[in-house]
């Protein structure tokens, strides 16, 4: 049992840590998105 602990810590460590990453990317993207989309006036935005 305390092998398959030590072997499920070897795996899920790293996932975590790349999905903390990843959540990152996505919190900055989002709010760049929104910056860009507050400070822009409605002259510049395309017409959909």
């Amino acid at each position: 049992m305390d092998t398959l602990a030590h072997l499920l810590s070897e795996v899920l460590v790293p996932l975590f840590f790349v999905g903390m990453v990843g959540s990152v990317l996505v919190v900055i993207f989002t709010i760049v998105r929104d910056l860009r989309e507050v400070l822009t006036t409605d002259e510049d935005s395309p017409d959909l």
